[in-house]
């Protein structure tokens, strides 16, 4: 779900923007848009299709927001947002140690990942703080406009057609996200995406307790700093596919196995506790279905983030835009003859969402495709 703290102060600023006759017109829309008859016959009296960018288009936006936020979002369980200034290149900090550097002169050997001894009267050793650019410039820009032609807006006669326009183009707003996300996992050709790149299990075995148990295994020979990446919990990524394998899996509450005469018994929950199981659609979404077997483990740390999805400072929420080119009345009068598009007749609608996902790290990171036993 996107956040509803971001989207509440956006609407709040929508509000505070908004003039007299605005939030009148606000209230006639969010009426007729609800069925009230008597509310559509006054917004086809009263208000001619060349309002709806000034009288209407601050009420839609709340209406647009308000549904951007009802979408179930999965990609915030996952991945943490940070929010550029501009376009461009997008740059994270990090210190780099030499350890070649660090002598000190009381003979203690220095270990990496550690800090080094620092003698009497001994001067402190420094460590150069460097950035790192990512390895794609942010031009996170998306979008789609739907065209209204004169013709249907005369036939239609009512309102329905923006709450249907609103309510598609959040879905779609909020969509790109986990898309966005979900790319760093698989590809629309059935293959490993860039944030899992050379992190795959060996024989790529398909999910049970003791695949669970091995890439908690593996994960852990990765090392940063010379420190070994161990985390006390883990996220367990799959697509829908794999969502009932999943369910059967965690509810195990009793494994009994027969080795040689003797019946041994073990509660299953020592290796499923440490993952948060996290079904993410947008991966059948994005490879179509190709990667269903698919899974995928993430170290829960909170040093430094796997993935970051990226968003445009003050852009932060979707906008949704209006704008006339036909210049005609739903409810008759005088139409100005130099206003209007003189090469069509139509109001368009059009939504906007600068949105982009970034793999930071890869140390942890592990993925099976299933196909083995």
């Amino acid at each position: 779900m996107a956040n509803m703290k971001i989207v509440e102060q956006e609407i709040a600023k929508i509000e505070e923007r908004s003039t007299k006759r605005q939030i009148e017109a606000a209230k006639l829309l969010t009426n007729a848009l609800s069925g009230d008859l008597r509310a559509k016959v006054m917004l086809q009296e009263g208000i001619s299709s060349s309002d709806i960018p000034t009288v209407l288009e601050p009420a839609i936006n709340v209406i647009f927001l308000a549904q951007y936020a009802a979408e179930q979002n999965v990609w915030d369980q996952i991945a943490d947002e940070y929010q550029a200034d501009n376009f461009g290149v997008i740059r994270f900090g990090d210190f780099q140690v030499d350890p070649s550097a660090l002598v000190s002169g009381t003979g203690e050997e220095f270990i990496s990942g550690g800090l080094p001894a620092v003698g009497e009267y001994e001067e402190y050793p420094a460590v150069p703080f460097t950035t790192t650019q990512l390895d794609k410039d942010f031009e996170g820009k998306h979008g789609i406009r739907a065209r209204m032609s004169w013709e249907s807006l005369r036939r239609i006669g009512n309102f329905d057609m923006i709450g249907q326009m609103t309510a598609k183009f959040a879905n779609y707003a909020a969509r790109q996200e986990d898309i966005a996300l979900a790319k760093l996992f698989v590809t629309s050709a059935g293959a490993v995406g860039t944030g899992f790149s050379g992190k795959g299990l060996s024989g790529n075995p398909a999910l049970s307790l003791d695949a669970l148990e091995t890439a908690m295994a593996d994960s852990r020979t990765d090392t940063v700093g010379g420190n070994r990446v161990i985390a006390n919990n883990y996220k367990l990524v799959y697509g829908t596919s794999l969502a009932m394998s999943v369910r059967e899996l965690f509810a195990l509450q009793q494994i009994e196995r027969t080795v040689g005469s003797e019946v041994q018994i073990s509660n299953p929950s020592y290796i499923t506790s440490p993952f948060n199981p996290i079904e993410f659609n947008a991966l059948d979404t994005v490879s179509g279905g190709q990667t269903d077997a698919w899974w995928f483990v993430i170290p829960d740390l909170s040093v430094r983030p796997y993935f970051w999805e990226v968003f445009l400072s003050g852009n932060r929420t979707p906008m949704i835009s209006i704008k006339d080119n036909g210049h005609f009345t739903l409810g008759g009068g005088e139409v100005p003859v130099r206003d209007g598009s003189f090469d069509e007749d139509d109001v368009q609608t059009r939504v906007r969402h600068v949105v982009q996902a970034y793999n930071i790290t890869q140390d942890g990171l592990r993925y099976s495709t299933g196909a083995g036993s």
